[in-house]
């Protein structure tokens, strides 16, 4: 049995009689933690996804593609917080805010927005920052056996991540987020002016104050993390099947699976379909409140030296992030559904904003749009269905998937291996949202 806070880092492999053919649905960053996890744990796993990262896939169509690239262990402040429901009129009204929901898509949305409002109580918002900070604590250390087995150590950039404000007025009226990070283990530090231009010589003098979280790190290219991934997991002998899962079925000895025009079998599966993950659930009866944030990010192909480290004016809502191919401004929050066109509106919006804040930019080449799956309380759900013990669901990460993947995937060992999580997984079960809509 394992403890508690161990991680279990050193109770694997399992006896070969505790091993189990594991299908893995989904290939982005939280699927591939899991997979590769599960291979080290001595489980034989299939991965489905339609476009595998390996090969010459773009990888184009997954949310782990378009990151804003940061291991954030400082994103212990959900969403929905003390006074949001003031804000909801603007976000129906200013599609192009950080915070902004497709007036359309509201009908579908309504389940989905009173949990969210029901979440942000000063209790609830108290709650569930603890259980992030309790998630993001174990973050690294479950990341670090997956980066060394794919060889993947030279995208690592330990920086930290800067946010800036541009008004005393502003540092001071977000002083009191800082101190709540601060007491939930958050390790920060508040700068002037002059600090902030030694970091980041580049940037517009546009700010008088900063705050530098020192424990955040990037990856150079989520896509080339992902790669890395695939490929640690076919050399344990892994199987990747391209194709979209189109059925789930639960049966007598484990769980069904079409794709592909044809049928795959195993012991036990693994939902890891980011924003899709809600269909699939729904195959087997469970109804997860689980919806869509549309993130873009451009890409600035000339400035990827201009930057040491993430920057993001809060105000703004987007990040600004050194990568391997550029400068990638990344985020904001569009409440919309996986079916809306894109908002050519919101990527104009942090076109000029990248070139008032860093003028030596250049133009930004590439554009996109990606879904991240969001969950109302901003806690991802892991745990196995409540109508299957053969089903296991990790998704619903919102912005924490880069950064939760690796605790993600040895918490879907754990589950799958009966033993005892390092943590208390009751916040994160997948029925937890089922008063406001969701049926079981």
């Amino acid at each position: 049995m394992q403890e508690p806070g161990a991680i279990g880092l050193g109770l694997l492999p399992l006896p070969e009689t505790e091993r189990r053919h594991v299908l893995v649905i989904g290939a982005g960053l939280v699927g591939l933690s899991s997979a590769l996890w599960l291979q080290k744990a001595g489980h034989r796993v299939t991965l489905v996804d339609r476009e595998p990262p390996l090969g010459n896939a773009s990888f184009e169509q997954a949310c782990s593609y378009g990151n804003a690239c940061t291991v954030a262990p400082h994103s212990v402040v959900p969403v929905a917080t003390p006074g949001v429901a003031w804000r909801v009129p603007g976000m129906l009204l200013n599609p192009l805010g950080p915070l902004a929901i497709v007036w359309r898509y509201l009908p579908h949305l309504s389940p989905w927005l009173r949990a969210f409002l029901a979440s942000s109580g000063t209790a609830e918002v108290e709650r569930i920052a603890t259980v992030l900070s309790n998630l993001l604590a174990q973050s690294d250390a479950a990341w670090r056996p997956l980066i060394d087995e794919s060889g993947a150590q030279a995208l690592e950039r330990r920086d930290g991540c800067l946010y800036l404000y541009k008004t005393e007025a502003q540092f001071q009226a977000a002083e009191a987020e800082a101190s709540f990070r601060e007491r939930h283990g958050v390790a920060l530090d508040r700068l002037d002016k002059a600090a902030i231009r030694d970091l980041e010589p580049n940037l517009a003098p546009l700010y008088q104050r900063g705050v530098l979280f020192r424990d955040a790190y990037t990856f150079s290219s989520p896509r080339l993390l992902a790669f890395a991934l695939a490929e640690a997991i076919v050399r344990r002998g892994g199987t990747f099947v391209g194709g979209e899962a189109s059925g789930l079925e639960a049966t007598e000895t484990g769980i069904r699976v079409w794709v592909a025009g044809g049928e795959l079998h195993a012991a036990h599966a693994v939902v890891a379909g980011g924003a899709w993950s809600r269909a699939l659930a729904r195959k087997i009866g469970d109804d997860v409140l689980l919806d869509t944030e549309r993130g873009y990010h451009v890409l600035f192909p000339a400035a990827g030296a201009l930057l040491k480290r993430p920057v993001c004016y809060p105000e703004h809502g987007f990040y600004m992030t050194p990568m391997a191919d550029g400068l990638r401004a990344a985020g904001t929050v569009e409440l919309g559904g996986l079916k809306a066109p894109p908002n050519r509106g919101r990527t104009a919006m942090i076109r000029n904003g990248v070139q008032t804040l860093l003028p030596a930019a250049g133009e930004g080449t590439r554009e996109w749009l990606g879904f991240r799956p969001s969950m109302p309380d901003s806690l991802p759900v892991v745990g196995n269905s409540p109508t299957s013990p053969n089903m296991t669901y990790a998704f619903g990460h919102g912005h924490l998937g880069l950064t939760l993947a690796g605790i993600t995937g040895l918490l879907v060992v754990d589950l799958i291996s009966k033993r005892k999580p390092a943590i208390d997984l009751s916040p994160l079960r997948p029925d937890r949202f089922s008063r406001f809509g969701g049926r079981r």
